[in-house]
């Protein structure tokens, strides 16, 4: 049983010829397909928005979905090529046109006044798909996820009719106009109307038909003095001559933080609003006042709400930033740039900081402890590599202050190795700081390694009563420490 399509037949803008009317959504989906060769991938985020709204079911409304056919003769036999008609000539000229390998027939219908627009009626064959998707395909994908909807709802279609020729030509084109030629209305013009009027929605209808980013952002938007947040007024477009964009920064933040945490757990209102503030604390640096990113807002938000910390930390993070003048981009991902630094933190958790005195004597202390850390990334085949530093060794491409390179290459590091060898005060000073930072953090002391080769040094000479108590790898031969740095260094990070 064919599936019939009826529509109004005219020359768009003088252009292209189509046909448009209406269509039970059901039939558009079974009559059509996506080409891949121009039609993008489906967002699954995206689908399953529209799957929620086919849903709630309220304000259901959508634009036309935009198809197209391409029309070819097939010639009988006997025929020949100059026998061959054109299909668009044909239906301009109120003629039936059919194609039996398309399993398309398209019938006109009689008019009933001379200035009504002509009609025809398209008859579809069973099993077949002869429309290509340029627009719609997202929102047919949903429709076909959800077994339970009305199988009667109506959409509107346009379809465009095109020689087989030319067709792809005209359809690639067509799907980057449609995409690409519209000015889209700003997000904190469509938010507006929505987050502001509690009349016309209130707090439970909001979260239940748009989200909870959307309620979340009313509770806080008028929480929001920028009188006293001022640092963060230019992400805001709050300045003097800049597009107010307050609501949409909020509901893009949080919905990028949601889906770098838990998509499903709600955010806490308070501890958003703190996280804000002390966002606007680091944001006291020039550099960051004068970036607009709102990518770049919403991976501090994250960094501030998380308590991932195998991610790295904020103050990490916002250090990186800093450092590497991620401030300085337009535009910025929060999920790329929060990615990023993932990976960067991971890398500098198996970064070993080895603190010791730098002599020719204590240099096979060294080779022991970056051999067995060789042995470990062989064996292993880490994807990160274990890595050892020692800061005579560590070159940044910068001039900077070796007592701060130092403290800020331990805090970054995931594990300290103290060579206790010959008692360098620097080293203890450097156990000291590591000491600090985890009592700080509520941290065990955990996270670092004490060492001492007999063979070089003297124990009772080098090793202070302040770190006495504190369990130590004391060996007198340089092979054994190499072996028991190895193994605990396995432990550390769980290499079994």
């Amino acid at each position: 049983m064919s599936t019939v399509f009826n529509g109004a037949f005219a020359t768009s803008m003088g252009s292209y010829l189509t046909i448009r009317g209406y269509a039970r959504l059901n039939d558009i989906a079974t009559c059509s397909f996506a080409n891949s060769e121009y039609q993008r991938d489906l967002k699954k985020d995206h689908v399953e928005e529209i799957e929620r709204f086919f849903q709630i079911g309220e304000d259901l409304f959508f634009p036309e979905i935009v198809l197209s056919v391409p029309l070819e003769t097939e010639l009988e036999q006997g025929e020949n090529w100059a026998e061959k008609i054109d299909p668009l000539r044909t239906l301009l000229e109120g003629k039936r046109f059919a194609s039996k390998e398309a399993g398309i027939d398209i019938r006109p219908r009689a008019q009933k006044g001379r200035n009504d627009l002509r009609r025809y009626d398209i008859f579809v064959g069973d099993e077949k798909k002869p429309f290509r998707r340029i627009d719609g395909n997202h929102r047919l994908a949903a429709f076909e996820a959800l077994t339970d909807l009305s199988s009667d709802y109506l959409s509107p279609f346009c379809i465009l009719l095109f020689n087989h020729d030319n067709a792809r030509r005209n359809e690639k084109a067509l799907f980057h106009n449609i995409n690409s030629k519209a000015w889209p209305l700003t997000s904190e013009e469509t938010y507006k109307g929505i987050i502001d009027f509690r009349n016309d929605f209130p707090d439970d209808v909001l979260e239940e038909r748009f989200g909870l980013e959307y309620l979340q952002c009313r509770q806080l938007k008028d929480r929001l003095d920028f009188t006293y947040l001022s640092n963060l007024k230019n992400v805001f477009g709050k300045n003097k001559g800049q597009d107010e964009c307050a609501r949409s920064v909020l509901i893009q933040s949080l919905q990028d933080v949601r889906k770098q945490t838990d998509p499903k757990a709600a955010l806490d209102p308070e501890a958003v609003f703190e996280a804000i503030k002390r966002i606007n604390d680091t944001y006291g640096d020039k550099r960051l006042q004068a970036c607009t990113a709102q990518g770049l807002f919403a991976a501090c938000l994250f960094f501030q709400l998380s308590g991932d910390r195998s991610r790295g930390t904020y103050e990490q993070f916002t250090n990186w930033v800093l450092r590497t003048h991620q401030y300085e981009l337009q535009s910025i991902h929060a999920a790329d740039l929060i990615k990023i630094f993932g990976k960067i933190a991971q890398s500098r958790k198996r970064q070993v900081f080895v603190s010791m005195q730098f002599s020719e004597d204590t240099k096979p202390n060294f080779d022991a402890i970056k051999s067995a850390v060789d042995d470990l990334n062989k064996a292993h085949e880490l994807d990160i590599e274990i890595r050892p530093i020692r800061i005579d060794q560590f070159d940044t491409g910068y001039s900077y202050e070796i007592n701060a390179e130092v403290l800020r290459l331990i805090e970054d590091s995931g594990l300290l190795i103290a060579d206790l060898t010959h008692g360098n005060k620097n080293v203890y000073q450097e156990i000291g700081y590591l000491m600090g930072l985890n009592q700080g953090k509520g941290l065990a002391h955990e996270n670092f390694l004490l060492i001492h080769n007999g063979s070089i040094g003297d124990a009772k000479k080098d090793i202070g009563f302040n770190i006495a108590g504190i369990k130590q790898l004391r060996l007198n031969d340089t092979n054994a420490l190499r072996e028991a740095v190895k193994d605990q260094v396995s432990k550390f990070y769980g290499l079994g």
